[in-house]
């Protein structure tokens, strides 16, 4: 049987921190309808030059992506924004398109039906909120949705702060932080679970991991099983 981790008080707090939480008003069920859904190197240049990317991912097979996500990629903003982010943290471009085709289709105006909107899935605050805070600032989710440029540069905001926080070092951590923040970086082992919500009601939200893992969807995750089903789907 895996060895189940409990996230210390100081994660807890970084996930307050992160997603802007004041417990007396946001039930933790509610922090993880967030993140169940859903920085550049000290010796890095201002443009973004100087890190070595994680480039090993394969290109994209364009006859998976929908006409919507081709017309997207091959946007202008779209690519010059795209590299600004890859730059920032050191994940090479193939790998965020993954991602981004993974959680929204590469459909920037996607919005799901808790409230979850663009390219990498942004959730309310609150059940049934239209604000998302990153680093301190508050967004109009709409706006997000409808504003391209905005939504990349929050999105190279979000994950700037993981990469900072030692969190995003590979396409991998990005995944895992992008879908569970605390448990990137954490070992195979690492159960994905809060003081307050079990392991089995995580897996259980989130479906379609114990799916493709072939498992009964209660089935505890574990950071090995994100990266065993990142794997299966050709995501690294």
């Amino acid at each position: 049987m895996s060895k189940k981790f409990i996230i210390t008080e100081e994660e807890r707090n970084e996930i307050k921190s992160l997603y802007n939480i004041n417990e007396q008003g946001v039930s933790m069920s509610n922090l993880l309808f967030d993140l169940l859904k859903k920085g550049m190197s000290d010796d890095e240049t201002e443009d973004g030059e100087g890190e070595t990317l994680d480039d090993t991912s394969s290109e994209i097979d364009l006859s998976k992506v929908s006409e919507k996500g081709q017309k997207l990629l091959s946007n202008p903003e779209f690519k010059e924004k795209l590299s600004e982010i890859s730059k920032a943290i050191g994940v090479d471009e193939n790998s965020i398109i993954k991602l981004m085709k993974h959680e929204s289709g590469l459909d920037p105006t996607i919005k799901n039906s808790i409230g979850c909107v663009g390219l990498i899935q942004f959730c309310p605050d609150n059940s049934g909120g239209t604000t998302k805070t990153i680093n301190g600032k508050s967004y109009n989710l709409d706006e997000l949705k409808n504003n391209l440029g905005l939504q990349m540069d929050v999105i190279k905001d979000f994950w700037v702060l993981g990469k900072n926080n030692g969190k995003i070092k590979s396409a991998k951590d990005l995944y895992i932080y992008n879908f569970f923040p605390v448990a990137a970086g954490k070992p195979d082992d690492y159960v994905l679970q809060t003081k307050n919500v079990s392991a089995e009601k995580i897996a259980s939200q989130n479906p379609i991991f114990n799916n493709v893992l072939g498992r009964s969807k209660n089935t505890p995750l574990t950071v090995g099983d994100l990266e065993y089903f990142y794997r299966k789907q050709g995501m690294v």
